[in-house]
């Protein structure tokens, strides 16, 4: 069997330190070592016609549309890997439309969290369980310096929420803290603009300084989300110093340095933040210590890259286990509904004008190289 040569990674690979582009731009990097790389955006129109020494691998897109998916029905391919958030919750509705593509493929690297993993079995995506491999995500220290050096008095602590306000973010039950914890502050960075009593911040580019001043005024990340994969947003938190504070179903759980707090009992949430109103300092500062150490051993780009690597030059084709067919109706029926259903009028104008905008690119690429 030829050894595999050309890595086709479907994952943009730009600048930017945050995700997706942080996830391509380092599989880049680390697979150049090995093979010769093309890379692609996951939302374009194209179809790729492998070799026999070729290898695709990256993300799935819920518009069959799209470059993986168009490309992994050819033959020819000597691997194809899957490589992409999973939340295999119960109303599946982030993964269902994959059910359609699994078993074209040789491996799906499941970038998922602890919790998430331990529940596939309980899932409807259970049959997929042989071609999973878990994937945790990762971070870049020197994007998200260490900020945090002291921490605020006992009873005046803060929490700041990072990210967008969907629906799964349970955005509504941090309002309620902060309804019940009036005298704690409770901030928001990004998100919709008006929030009942919690300090919103706006949109901010974590790579100035100003940013970094702001941050270090707060003690505690909290996100309360009930269908995260695994939200590098905890892994930043901690790079900087914060103790992270999230629901088990944002996928962190069974580490103790990342405290854990319930989405379905409000009366157990708000006794959670009151009681890290009171911990010793010292204690904040060791857990701030153990994260350290967590990122530095574990949540970090070179195991990551080489989980990746593994499954490429692995030669396993495990099948998928039988499923019922109303199992099969129930993840078409999720693919339908989800938000992200690819014939919703805004996901579609989107792809279009996205693709519009690649193409114009390619355009005016070529001009400037015929032109030099």
């Amino acid at each position: 069997m030829k050894k595999i040569k050309h890595v086709h990674l479907i994952y943009p690979a730009g600048n930017k330190i945050s995700t997706p582009d942080s996830i391509g731009r380092h599989l880049k990097q680390f697979l150049e070592r090995h093979y010769q790389v093309s890379t692609y955006n996951y939302d374009e129109f194209k179809i790729i016609r492998p070799g026999s020494a070729d290898a695709l691998i990256g993300h799935w897109h819920p518009n069959p549309f799209t470059v993986f998916r168009l490309s992994a029905i050819k033959k020819d391919w000597r691997r194809i890997v899957a490589l992409a958030p999973f939340c295999p919750d119960q109303t599946a509705w982030q993964n269902a439309f994959a059910n359609k593509i699994i078993d074209r493929c040789d491996r799906f690297l499941a970038i998922t969290g602890n919790y998430w993993m331990k529940n596939i079995n309980f899932s409807p995506f259970k049959h997929w369980n042989p071609k999973i491999e878990h994937v945790d995500l990762a971070v870049n220290r020197s994007d998200f310096p260490f900020i945090k050096k002291n921490f605020n008095p006992i009873k005046k602590r803060r929490f700041l929420y990072i990210g967008h306000t969907a629906w799964y973010k349970n955005f509504s039950i941090l309002e309620r803290f902060a309804e019940k914890l009036p005298d704690i502050e409770f901030a928001c960075i990004g998100g919709k603009k008006t929030i009942k009593k919690i300090k919103a911040l706006g949109r901010i580019d974590f790579s100035k300084q100003e940013a970094k001043k702001l941050i270090q005024q707060y003690d505690f990340m909290i996100t309360l989300g009930s269908a995260d994969a695994n939200p590098t947003t905890i892994l930043e938190a901690m790079a900087w110093g914060l103790i992270p504070v999230c629901s088990v179903q944002s996928g962190y759980e069974g580490f103790s340095s990342i405290r854990n707090i319930s989405i379905d009992c409000i009366d157990d949430a708000v006794a959670t933040i009151k009681h890290l109103q009171s911990v010793p300092e010292e204690q904040l500062k060791i857990w701030q210590q153990e994260n350290l150490n967590i990122l530095d051993e574990h949540f970090n780009w070179e195991r990551f890259c080489g989980q990746v690597l593994q499954e490429i030059e692995n030669e396993d084709n495990l099948q998928l286990i039988e499923t019922d067919f109303k199992n099969r109706l129930f993840l078409l029926y999720a693919e339908f509904r989800s938000p992200s259903f690819w014939l919703r009028p805004s996901n579609f104008y989107r792809y279009i004008t996205t693709n519009i905008k690649y193409i114009f690119r390619k355009i005016v690429q070529k001009k400037n190289n015929f032109l030099k």
